[in-house]
């Protein structure tokens, strides 16, 4: 395989989709960037939107940021995309004292 299709292949982020496991873990592709993180919220932006997962005891096992794969285990009550609010607002504590 040439250099250049191998790099191309590389670069391109994983089209956006999930798979939650009893409640308790979550598995994410075609995730860009974490926006803030908590026990009971992790924030990600992904290929598709922002995306929301709620929960209890939430803790990010694995993190690929290359790939832009992510697993969440925990206790899972939601996943969502909040697409009704603005995207440029900053998210979490740290955001907003520093924006």
């Amino acid at each position: 395989m040439s250099d250049l299709i191998r790099e191309d292949r590389e670069n391109v982020k994983a089209e956006h989709g999930f798979i939650v496991r009893a409640r308790a873990h979550v598995e994410i592709r075609g995730m860009t960037e974490v926006l803030s993180f908590d026990e009971n919220t992790v924030m990600l932006a992904t290929t598709s939107g922002r995306m929301t997962i709620e929960g209890r005891e939430l803790r990010i096992n694995i993190l690929d940021v290359r790939e832009g794969n992510v697993t969440v285990d925990g206790h899972i009550d939601s996943v969502y995309y909040p697409d009704d609010e603005p995207s440029d607002r900053p998210s979490s504590l740290f955001g907003r004292i520093f924006r």
